[in-house]
């Protein structure tokens, strides 16, 4: 089974992830949401744009750059849990672990190969409305372009834990990344349970 979200939505969110999921690394403790979001976004798209032949021409670099500097920003164990729904909950350690694996692999494929198309766009984050004590803020923002198009609607479901911000889900003009492979999900779910799509994930993720 093919897993896949539209090749816009696929590019749009990347941005998202090389503005947003980027942010952090050393700045992501006892900041507000929206500058964990915002943090790093002029030095992320300094190192692409000065890298982007490399990383064009050497995949592999570009999932490696993923890999370390985006998604330890995610919450691979929430998301991959909201994302498999019901039968998350009967899963062993074992395939929960395996599941979070193959899921944040083929995230790593998805996002590192439509990065390559990331160009002079810019991200402007909105201050979130909250509490101080808040620990789950949604934050949102808008991807301005520069050939005159109108922005695009990007946001972040984020969760504080022990002073660090983490992205559990993001979304591209409404459409959220949980919902979307939630769908996709559920007809391997529903014939194979979770040793299915994990057999399903590694078949994708081997191609």
């Amino acid at each position: 089974m093919s897993f896949r979200i539209p090749k816009f939505q696929s590019f749009v969110a990347s941005l998202g992830l090389a503005l947003g999921l980027f942010a952090g690394l050393a700045h992501a403790e006892a900041v507000a949401p929206d500058t964990f979001v915002k943090n790093f976004s002029n030095e992320v798209l300094t190192e692409i744009k000065a890298n982007k032949k490399d990383l064009i021409a050497n995949p592999s670099k570009l999932e490696a750059l993923v890999d370390k500097k985006v998604m330890p920003n995610v919450d691979f164990f929430r998301m991959t849990g909201l994302v498999v729904g019901l039968p998350w909950r009967s899963a062993t350690p074992d395939q929960r672990n395996e599941v979070a694996k193959q899921f944040r692999e083929l995230l790593v494929k998805t996002y590192s190969g439509a990065l390559s198309q990331v160009g002079d766009q810019t991200v402007v984050v909105d201050k979130p409305r909250m509490r101080p004590d808040d620990t789950e803020v949604i934050v949102t923002s808008k991807v301005m372009q520069t050939n005159g198009a109108p922005p695009i609607d990007l946001a972040y479901r984020v969760e504080k834990k022990a002073d660090k911000w983490q992205i559990y889900d993001f979304s591209v003009l409404g459409l959220w990344l949980v919902d979307s492979y939630k769908q996709q999900f559920k007809p391997v779910l529903d014939n194979g349970g979770i040793d299915g799509l994990i057999a399903a994930l590694k078949a994708k993720n081997s191609q």
